[in-house]
């Protein structure tokens, strides 16, 4: 009975160490307060960032908001990057908050997906496309995550094409992954 236990006890904790590296789930917060949680892919390089001081913000200035980034530990090409606006409120706000950035990740991009979806009970929009980095063709895909009434969350990647390939469906399963933290 006692050996039966033990090969029983073994065989639990081999199975539970093995899903456990699997993946590491992360709470994304921002100015005190939590947004969502979302799973890393294993092996991937995660920086959760840090928050600029409020104090430090000039008047009529925004803030910038934490943005946790994840780059795949093989080296390769490819940035992963998820953050909260705290201005932005909706999905057409994210837009034109995208837009006001003034950020030239990428130039001469062609957009060839829009599509409007859910994404655990949450509404999302998906932009993809292709643009060059210093002369680099790149792919790059974001979503726009409706977290609640008054807050959106903004995944975006940008990549070789092989690379977003190879790495896709980690990718994929790092935004399906996104729940948003009930208040």
């Amino acid at each position: 009975m006692a050996k039966n236990f033990f090969c029983l006890l073994v065989l639990f904790f081999l199975l539970a160490g093995r899903t456990a590296d699997a993946q590491v789930s992360i709470t994304y917060s921002s100015w005190g307060k939590h947004f969502f949680t979302m799973t890393i892919a294993d092996n991937w390089r995660v920086n959760v960032g840090a928050e600029a001081d409020t104090e430090q913000v000039q008047e009529g200035e925004r803030p910038m908001a934490r943005l946790i980034t994840a780059m795949p530990g093989d080296g390769t090409p490819l940035w992963f990057g998820m953050w909260v606006p705290p201005q932005v409120k909706s999905i057409k706000e994210a837009k034109n908050y995208m837009d006001s950035l003034g950020i030239d990740l990428l130039s001469n991009v062609v957009i060839t997906k829009r599509t409007f979806d859910t994404l655990n009970g949450m509404d999302v929009y998906y932009v993809g496309g292709t643009g060059d980095k210093e002369g680099e063709p790149m792919d790059f895909r974001a979503a726009f995550v409706q977290l609640s009434q008054e807050s959106v969350a903004i995944a975006l990647y940008i990549g070789p094409h092989e690379t977003t390939i190879s790495h896709g469906d980690e990718l994929v399963q790092m935004v399906h992954s996104v729940q948003p933290v009930q208040q």
